[in-house]
């Protein structure tokens, strides 16, 4: 009797530790995530200010022009600067810069949305890859519909965040010609908006992705382990996308119309046109966790989301082939072309005398005059009625 009590005590005892250890792993877990939530509602306290203080640049460039899609590359690659780098940068949130594609009725337009305090880079940046570029501050662009319905998605990536989609170096023809196709059928009272936030990522995902190659290649070297072989093709396209800088992103996109049956329609056509991008790695999907609310107000502040739900890594190679602007080999109606190219003001102009007005060209402002000698000669001024010739 004595060894059945103490074996019963012992049992007790071991019970008794275990759950206290359950306990205690429990109540470490949540002060791991009650700190984490605290971190996040920190970083992102300002979220509202900051989203309200974006600016809406209108980008348009000539017709006839034929750059290639490889200077989108070199624009996202550039935009990779506005990363955080310093030490206690992490409690604050990372820049957002959103590329946009609107469709309006016999319209469609290529907008940057971005923080004003980084417009001037995000313009030197387009500009550096885009030399004939204009880019014009404007209103924000309204797609709705009062009467209207609506209908929308996010994109994501199928599988893995390291396993590439199929690029414009891939690709048969220009793939923006499918996008800019299916937002040119909006009619009377309808629009539809394409947005791709994108916010450079460290390294993590590059890590990552090596390791499982490097897995994957130990797991083939041991007999024992080794169930199947890997496709080279595969890991050698893996590796070529970890070569290049990554972004994390949120590809949404809306339809606003007169009755939800053209909305889903316009939606299907829209998403159907990103079905090009298919590898045989991956490709894009609807994201199936979408709650309407949230959905739409990040939609209209532009938030990326705090968590990575609806989320991609895209790197610069694959953003440039889902996002880029027009060329002569996009033959869309109704694309917003660029009629008449700007210019410089001359550095011979005076710089005193009678004031004709203020030269603006890539956000450089400078005064133009007259000098008093020039009033005398025969001089030729041209514009529109009532831009102030007189």
């Amino acid at each position: 009797m004595g060894n059945v009590a103490n074996l019963e005590l012992f049992t007790a005892r071991v019970n008794a530790f275990f759950l206290s250890l359950g306990w205690g792993l429990l109540v470490v877990i949540l002060l791991v995530l009650a700190t984490y939530l605290v971190y996040l509602l920190y970083k992102h306290r300002d979220r509202e200010k900051y989203a309200l203080d974006f600016v809406t640049l209108l980008v348009r460039l000539p017709k006839g022009i034929e750059i290639k899609i490889d200077a989108a590359e070199q624009m996202f690659a550039g935009l990779y600067a506005i990363k955080h780098d310093g030490w206690f940068d992490f409690l604050k949130p990372e820049e957002v810069i959103s590329f946009e594609i609107v469709g309006l009725r016999e319209e469609i337009g290529f907008y940057i949305s971005c923080p004003r305090k980084i417009r001037d880079l995000v313009e030197k940046q387009v500009n550096g890859a885009y030399p004939t570029a204009e880019i014009k501050i404007v209103d924000e662009v309204n797609i709705f519909n009062e009467k209207g319905r609506v209908a929308y998605t996010t994109l994501t990536l199928e599988k893995g965040k390291y396993l590439p989609l199929k690029t414009f170096k891939d690709l048969p023809t220009d793939g923006l010609s499918l996008i800019t196709s299916a937002l040119s059928k909006m009619g009377e009272g309808e629009g539809a908006m394409i947005q791709l936030l994108v916010q450079p990522v460290g390294k993590s995902w590059q890590d990552a992705g090596r390791d499982s190659v490097q897995k994957q290649k130990k797991r083939e070297s041991d007999p024992q382990k080794a169930n199947y072989s890997a496709d080279p093709k595969e890991m050698e396209a893996i590796n070529n996308k970890l070569d290049k800088p990554g972004f994390k992103t949120s590809l949404r996109i809306v339809v606003s119309a007169q009755n939800e049956v053209s909305a889903n329609v316009h939606l299907n056509n829209i998403v159907g046109a990103f079905a090009q991008f298919t590898s045989p790695h991956n490709s894009f999907v609807r994201d199936k966790f979408i709650i309407g609310q949230l959905f739409m107000l990040d939609f209209i502040y532009r938030y990326l989301p705090i968590w990575d739900w609806g989320t991609s890594v895209l790197n610069t190679e694959e953003l440039a082939t889902v996002m880029h602007f027009p060329n002569k080999s996009v033959e869309t109606h109704h694309i917003k072309w660029l009629i008449a190219k700007n210019a410089p003001a001359s550095n011979l102009i005076p710089t005193s005398g009678l004031r004709l007005g203020k030269s603006m060209y890539r956000g450089e402002v400078r005064e133009v005059f007259m000098e008093n000698r020039d009033r005398q000669r025969h001089t030729y001024i041209i514009g529109k009625t009532g831009t102030g010739k007189s």
